[in-house]
């Protein structure tokens, strides 16, 4: 955000002194202007890959984008400019490409610790990472072929992108920092489950019914027996052959099978009362375990009472 600040105020001198449609400042600004791109990149690896960006990889990436600026203003060779540009764009293709895959597997990692999609369903990034790739595509137009309406709505769209972008990340932040003291790489393959914390996880769902809470997350879980989330998410993805959160659904779905036998408690209290964050939830989960809405799985229930 200060380099963006800074990119504004640097515009607005340039706009004050009439130096905007001079084509060697315009592209000694613009090259300048690159060296954004990689941090663009840098929020979305660390959207999808919490702790996975280092300094030093940040260093690496960056070190191009000053590079060339750099090379331009001291030689004033234009064909440096336009590398530049066309890294910038395989750059951001490559980001493209690389978060497009990340982030099916980032919300499958988030299963494996949620009980609930409220704050993980990962829609919302798929919109980010397209957004940044149209700014990415007008910011090089513009470098091409400038104009200053082209920069105002440039500028414009970078503006109400940060304003998504800052929604969201306020939104995911309780995520975030329940992963970090946690990545898949701990997920030890040679780790062995005792019977005992077998038993304790059982017990946990099938006397106290944990699944009831409707936020419920694998620290919680981890907490409850005793144990830390290495080993129970171990249960659960290895040896229970599921994540978290199909497991802890397919106890809330069973448990409000048995409400549905019940015709006077709606739908709707039916899904809190098993744990669901909302019945638009509970509908989906249920139809994608029983086969059928929650509403005719009661009627066909009745009728079965009813023989």
């Amino acid at each position: 955000m200060l380099t963006i600040s800074l990119q504004c105020i640097k515009d607005f001198i340039i706009l004050r002194m009439g130096l905007f449609y001079e084509t060697d400042y315009w592209e000694m600004s613009t090259a300048f202007d690159m060296v954004a791109v990689p941090m663009y990149a840098f929020i979305l690896t660390e959207l999808v890959r919490p702790g996975h960006l280092t300094l030093r990889s940040m260093a690496w990436q960056e070190l191009p984008f000053v590079l060339l600026p750099v090379l331009y203003i001291i030689t004033n060779v234009s064909w440096l400019f336009y590398i530049e540009v066309a890294w910038a764009a395989i750059y951001g293709t490559t980001y493209l490409i690389w978060t497009a895959i990340n982030i099916p597997r980032y919300n499958r990692y988030l299963k494996e610790q949620y009980s609930y999609t409220e704050n993980i369903n990962l829609n919302w990034l798929r919109i980010i990472l397209y957004t940044f790739y149209i700014i990415l595509g007008l910011w090089i137009f513009d470098s091409l072929a400038f104009h200053f309406y082209m920069e105002c709505v440039y500028m414009i769209c970078n503006l109400l992108l940060w304003m998504v972008i800052s929604f969201f990340l306020f939104r995911h932040e309780s995520v975030i920092d329940e992963l970090s003291d946690w990545t898949p790489e701990m997920n030890a393959e040679d780790l062995t489950i005792d019977n005992s914390l077998e038993k304790r996880i059982e017990e946990l769902f099938v006397v106290k019914k944990v699944f009831l809470k409707a936020d419920l997350k694998l620290s919680d879980i981890a907490k409850e027996v005793g144990s830390n989330r290495t080993y129970v998410s171990k249960f659960f993805n290895s040896d229970s052959a599921t994540n978290f959160y199909s497991y802890v659904n397919s106890y809330r779905v069973a448990y409000a099978c048995t409400l549905l036998s019940d015709s006077s408690i709606s739908i709707q209290d039916i899904a809190i009362k098993s744990g669901f964050s909302s019945g638009s939830v509970f509908s989906r989960v249920f139809a994608k375990h029983k086969g059928c809405s929650p509403s005719s799985y009661r009627e066909k229930t009745k009728t079965e009472q009813s023989i």
